[in-house]
């Protein structure tokens, strides 16, 4: 049996300018490292033999704060490529705004879907994560991603569409699990914060 962990990164800069629901008693002002390392501790009580970013603002630097503490190093995740997301790192939200490949769009609606097809990055992100349950059978890798795409993979691996996309918690610092038994993937935690507290 595989386990996949999806973890949300701390608060993103367009979390902090309130264009993404969070908890309400986040601390949205800690560095997004204090996040990092609150999951890199809840972590380690698992066998993670490898780290992946997701690229998407804060994942990178989340991943490897993780990593590192893990003895190992975070890789992009395969498959990701070419999907628009690098354009949208440390951009503030008025920036995304203006850019080519949103045009006219105002600042919320350019962080809340800075892509030009929403079903083509899904299927990439399916596709990128299934291959990793294959290619990592009867071990464990963390995932980092931000809210977004964290909610993506969890819709996948639950096998809903994105018709379900609001009945999905992810709070910053999350950790979510998965175990894939006989190829189906299994829930065993969603939207963990246990692990932060002082932070939320």
């Amino acid at each position: 049996m595989s386990k996949i962990l999806i973890v949300n990164t701390g608060p993103t800069e367009f979390e902090r300018h309130g264009l993404y629901p969070s908890a309400g008693s986040a601390d949205l002002e800690a560095p997004l490292s204090r996040w990092a390392q609150a999951a890199a501790k809840r972590l380690a009580d698992y066998h993670v033999v490898a780290v992946y970013t997701c690229p998407v603002p804060g994942a990178v630097e989340t991943g490897d704060i993780i990593a590192g503490s893990l003895g190992l190093k975070a890789v992009s995740m395969p498959g990701l490529e070419g999907t628009g997301l690098d354009h949208w790192k440390g951009l503030k939200p008025e920036e995304a705004a203006s850019m080519d490949a949103c045009p006219g769009a105002d600042a919320k609606a350019a962080f809340e879907l800075p892509f030009e097809n929403i079903d083509g990055l899904q299927k990439k992100i399916a596709e990128a994560l299934d291959n990793l349950a294959l290619s990592h059978k009867k071990e464990t890798v963390a995932v980092i991603s931000h809210r977004a795409l964290s909610i993506i993979m969890i819709l996948h691996l639950l096998k809903m569409t994105d018709k379900h996309f609001r009945q999905i918690a992810q709070d910053p610092g999350a950790i979510n699990l998965f175990e894939v038994r006989s190829g189906m993937p299994s829930a065993l935690i969603i939207n963990d914060t246990c692990h932060l507290d002082g932070l939320i």
